[in-house]
């Protein structure tokens, strides 16, 4: 998830330095402790046979190593320059990737303004031009990342999901494009901008145009990305970095040990065993060095890499609400270029039809991940907790330049009771409902209780296991090969036509 810290530096004094300083969850401490208590033991290891082990003549050669190994090391090996101008490349890549990641609002509002009709024809384009674009970003994403990878492992878990339907999975499955198919929903959507306009619902080329310019920069966004993952960083500038910190510090092993013979360079020191100074460079060079790792792909499963799975719910949902909030009542082988002609799905009414409530969905394994979600810092902070009321008045520059009449005018009392009210229940709701919790009560529901089967697309069977696992691969028994419990059990299932019988 990604680590938010914001907040605790809205003001530059001691509490905000600290606060960051010790955080754990994405910190330097975190990235570096493991290595450098393990680097820390080999030196004090080293530095006691040194000592107490090796005879004077072996003394004697190791100090005249030690001396050879920590002569000019920072000048042979300049960490500084090596990591400088590396970090920087890596992070204006990282920039451009979280640019080009794609948000769907600016489309989205260009559906709901131009494409307009409350009608249900109507609202069903506007949607699904909305689910096309998730789609696309989804199919993108889940060959780049492992996060969305593990969230849809397969074209069926999509369908599941909501994304897809039977038809536009069986049409993604019949390209014979051998290189990608993630064209394939920025056409239909393409498509059905151009059929909008053909049938009067778009009243001008130039907004249509508009329109279809704004799905291409998403779709030109969603091509970045798949740029950086096929042509990363030239392999040997990552390995010459990676390699020349932790070499550095395997010669700081032996160079930078203290030599307390009498006679030898630091027999007149203060004779301590842990090397302060070089522990604060491993911590500095080694956390500078993790910044660029971490960096390096932000498509990963690290604490700061960008969360994609919430990109995806959070492009479905504003999209969807975008789209439709103006207009809702309350307030085979189509994708194929031949001959010219593109065809696009039948449209039909998209998963989430009449939920006021998107939950879009997860595989268990990478549901357990959590989500920083885009909220700001500050959002949840109550500043008026033990308040009953504010006073709101112009500022005090203003109020100079006003007469008592007119200050009291502008004077304002707030009540906020009920902000307070509204803020405990959400705090003791969250308390009460913790999203590690919830998870873990519908794994263990999924085992026993109510289950919807998903095949090739579509529900192919609901049905209620009373705690009893399923035989798969059975023929004959059910059209998927899923043969029931014996005793106690009951099935729903929906036949070629679509029509609901019980089995």
């Amino acid at each position: 998830m990604t680590i938010s810290y914001t907040l605790d530096v809205s003001q530059t004094n001691f509490k905000s330095f600290f606060r960051l300083l010790f955080r754990w969850r994405g910190s330097v401490w975190k990235a570096v402790l493991s290595q450098l208590t393990v680097w820390t033991i080999m030196f004090l290891s080293i530095s006691f046979v040194y000592r107490y082990v090796m005879s004077d003549q072996q003394q004697r050669n190791f100090e005249s190593v030690v001396e050879y190994m920590d002569k000019k090391l920072d000048s042979i090996i300049p960490l500084t320059f090596l990591l400088g101008f590396f970090v920087t490349f890596v992070v204006g890549r990282w920039q451009s990737i979280l640019s080009n990641i794609g948000w769907i609002d600016d489309a989205a509002i260009l559906f709901s303004t131009y494409i307009r009709g409350g009608d249900e024809r109507i609202r069903i384009l506007r949607r699904n031009l909305v689910r096309y674009m998730v789609l696309s970003q989804a199919l993108v994403l889940r060959d780049i990342s492992m996060q969305v990878r593990k969230r849809f492992p397969t074209l069926d878990t999509l369908a599941a999901s909501g994304l897809l339907t039977e038809e536009e999975m069986y049409v993604l499955e019949g390209i014979h494009d051998p290189y990608s198919r993630y064209w394939a929903p920025i056409q239909w959507s393409i498509n059905i901008i151009y059929d909008c306009k053909m049938t009067g619902t778009i009243d001008d080329y130039y907004l249509m145009t508009k329109i279809v310019e704004e799905v291409n920069k998403f779709r030109h966004g969603l091509a970045s990305l798949l740029k950086y993952d096929w042509v990363p960083v030239p392999l040997v500038y990552p390995q010459v970095i990676f390699l020349a910190v932790r070499v550095y510090f395997v010669i700081c092993l032996v160079g930078r040990q203290f030599l307390v013979r009498n006679g030898a360079r630091d027999a007149n020191a203060m004779d301590i065993w842990l090397p302060i100074t070089t522990m604060v460079q491993f911590i500095v060079y080694m956390g500078w060095m993790k910044v660029a790792e971490a960096l390096l792909n932000p498509l990963g499963e690290d604490d700061d890499d960008i969360e994609c799975n919430y990109i995806i719910d959070k492009n479905l949902v504003t999209g969807m609400e975008i789209a439709e909030g103006p207009w809702s009542p309350d307030s085979t082988g189509y994708a194929l270029v031949e001959e010219g002609l593109a065809k696009v799905p039948t449209q039909k009414k998209d998963e989430f039809w009449g939920s006021h409530k998107i939950a879009p969905l997860y595989s268990l394994e990478s549901a357990k991940r959590s989500v920083h979600p885009l909220i700001g810092s500050a959002a949840k902070i109550n500043l008026v907790k033990n308040k009953e009321e504010i006073i709101m008045t112009p500022h005090k520059n203003k109020l100079s330049e006003m007469n008592e009449q007119e200050q009291k005018s502008h004077l304002r009392r707030v009540r906020v009771g009920d902000h307070n009210t509204h803020h405990e229940k959400m705090r003791s709701h969250e308390k009460e409902h913790s999203p590690d919790s919830a998870l873990s009560r519908i794994r263990d529901r999924a085992k026993q209780e109510f289950v919807q089967y998903y095949h090739n697309g579509k529900y192919s069977q609901s049905v209620h296991t009373n705690g009893q696992d399923w035989a798969r691969g059975e023929t004959g028994i059910s059209p998927w090969g899923i043969r029931p419990p014996l005793t106690n059990n009951f099935v729903n299932g929906y036949d070629n036509n679509g029509t609901h019988r019980e089995l």
